[in-house]
């Protein structure tokens, strides 16, 4: 077990599968202390059994059930140093087709969960962090915040306003004098049950080959690939770890090389 995250307590929303599983395990192995939550409660109860960590029922739409998490968050140790916000659903379809209540789920997922997660912890991360070794935000985006793709407006607009937020948190808290870093990470294409649903939709529609759609999906990668859950997991732990001491309001993208065409 490493020692980057000794001592720090971390909360990981949407953690059990894919990408927030992959992160949460990556912070267990780097000797962090866990609160790990998601709708899935039967998931999530498995996950925190693996790694030790204590699960939490949780809608992140719901801003009773953040006041629940940061009450639990407070009883058990007093503080949070680390807040990943991952919980996230992607939607694909024109918006021609798209409902007002599509969209607004989407948003309330993917962004309105960051605002009101935030807002909520805040307190609990200010007690966390020190000039010396400020609290960390990692709020999980999406190249699709920096770039546009068709077929997903909800999912991209979602994004993108998850990286504006990032960035205006990440200058409002440093103003105010709190000691909280907040960073965005952009995956590309990783392989996920969200992205495994996508592909599986995107061949039916004719959008990828039916025979090895994943090569398909590799080839659209400079480097020819697709990633796996843990390349983000690691991206997570530097930018919760105190090497990322002064790093606030930055984007990361991990994605292959895909923006960088």
């Amino acid at each position: 077990m490493g020692q980057r995250l000794s001592g720090k307590v971390a909360l990981i929303t949407g953690a059990a599968q894919g990408i927030g599983a992959a992160i949460a395990r990556a912070m267990a192995q780097e000797g962090a202390r866990l609160f790990v939550s998601d709708r899935n409660v039967v998931g999530v109860t498995a996950l925190a059994q693996e790694l030790g960590a204590t699960p939490l029922a949780h809608d992140v739409t719901v801003e009773a059930e953040w006041d629940a998490v940061a009450a639990a968050i407070e009883k058990a140790t007093g503080k949070l140093d680390i807040l990943v916000n991952n919980a996230g659903i992607e939607l694909v379809k024109p918006v021609s087709e798209m409902s007002l209540v599509e969209w607004r789920q989407v948003m309330a997922v993917n962004l309105d969960a960051l605002f009101i997660g935030s807002k909520t912890l805040r307190s609990l991360l200010v007690a966390g962090g020190s000039p010396s070794s400020p609290s960390s935000i990692v709020n999980l985006s999406s190249i699709a915040g920096l770039v546009g793709f068709p077929n997903q407006a909800a999912y991209n607009t979602s994004k993108g306003g998850v990286r504006h937020l990032t960035k205006s948190l990440a200058i409002e808290w440093a103003a105010h004098g709190h000691s909280i870093r907040v960073n965005s990470i952009h995956p590309g294409c990783i392989r996920t049950p969200m992205l495994e649903m996508a592909v599986d939709l995107w061949v039916k529609t004719g959008a990828l080959p039916a025979e090895d759609p994943w090569a398909a999906v590799g080839a659209l990668c400079p480097m020819n690939t697709v990633g796996d859950p843990r390349d983000i997991a690691m991206g997570a732990v530097y930018l919760a770890s105190d090497e990322a001491r002064f790093v606030t309001g930055a984007e990361l993208v991990i994605d292959g090389g895909w923006v960088a065409r």
